[in-house]
């Protein structure tokens, strides 16, 4: 009788262990396992004819620049892409900064705000510049103060084009001259507007680092009955006279602008402005070119004209 007693108590021990490890199962399904998002960003390079040795890519918070999410470097040839967990990424609008650091040279370290997405992000390109001296330029009527918009700008180093470009509607742009230059060279600054101002032409000032600079452009006066030509062939002979060896003046380059009033067979009499002084005056000088020489001004609606009284 005890034995069966016994067997009986160890029976109904084991069942309500049974029912509570059933009760627990039952109560803790199995975890999922949890894996990371990542998203894959990218870039590309134009180097121009610039040559760094590499290129160092970092990312980071805009709010926590201290604070780089990676940093890795890349060599020439190499595809820029990168991989990250991503909710390391700001949540924030434009709350990344992207940061290329060309090495081996004298270039500038290169910036790009980007919003966090899934999957794949794409920087865009980056242009490699050579580290510069940057004049913000603004050029403006001498008389009206208005921008003039759409300029033709050239500068010139050492016989050479440093830049070419337009300025923008409000008559602005930013200049970038290299910093590994010789200052005993002068840099200079060339601006045709096409017809609306006389050329304008001179050696330029560039601070270090970042500055600004306004022109003030004027408009070549008319008087009654004179159309504006523009010179369209350099070192054209601005002569005294209209016979052959008369008296040379000066010389006209192209984009010169002369207000003509005479036309007499294959030569043209006519006034051009000689700006004096730095450009603080200027004066008329009157004489002959060749018509082959010059062409007219299409667009002369916008020039100022005084009539004789």
């Amino acid at each position: 009788m005890a034995k069966q007693l016994t067997k009986l108590i160890v029976f109904l021990t084991s069942f309500a262990f049974s029912q509570q490890v059933d009760s627990l199962n039952n109560s803790n399904p199995p975890l999922k396992s949890i894996e990371s998002k990542v998203v894959e960003i990218s870039a590309t390079l134009t180097l121009g004819e610039n040559r760094p040795s590499a290129f160092k890519l970092s990312l980071f918070s805009r709010i926590s620049p201290s604070e780089v999410l990676i940093s890795r470097m890349f060599f020439p040839g190499d595809t820029i892409q990168v991989i990250l967990p991503e909710d390391i990424l700001s949540e924030d609008t434009l709350g990344n900064v992207a940061t290329i650091e060309p090495i081996g040279g004298s270039y500038e370290k290169l910036y790009r705000l980007f919003t966090k997405s899934s999957e794949r992000i794409d920087l865009g390109n980056f242009k490699i510049e050579i580290k510069s001296d940057i004049i913000k330029l603004s050029i403006v009527d001498g008389i009206e103060r208005s921008p003039i918009p759409v300029a033709s700008l050239k500068l010139f180093y050492d016989g050479k084009i440093i830049f070419s470009g337009k300025t923008d509607s409000m008559g602005y742009r930013r200049l970038r001259v290299p910093v590994n230059r010789d200052s005993l060279i002068p840099v200079s600054l060339r601006i045709d507007t096409g017809g609306s101002y006389p050329v304008w032409q001179e050696n330029l000032e560039v601070p270090k680092g970042s500055s600004s600079k306004e022109i003030k452009l004027y408009k070549l006066q008319l008087d009654r009955g004179e159309s504006i030509y523009k010179i369209v062939k350099d070192l054209s002979p601005f002569r005294k006279g209209p016979e052959n060896g008369s008296e040379t003046l000066f010389f006209l380059n192209t984009g010169d602008l002369i207000a003509v009033n005479k036309v007499a067979g294959d030569r043209m009499f006519g006034k051009v402005r000689i700006d004096l002084y730095e450009k603080q005056s200027f004066n008329y000088f009157e004489g002959w070119v060749l018509t082959k020489h010059a062409e007219l001004v299409k667009d002369q609606l916008r020039v100022k004209i005084e009539n004789n009284k």
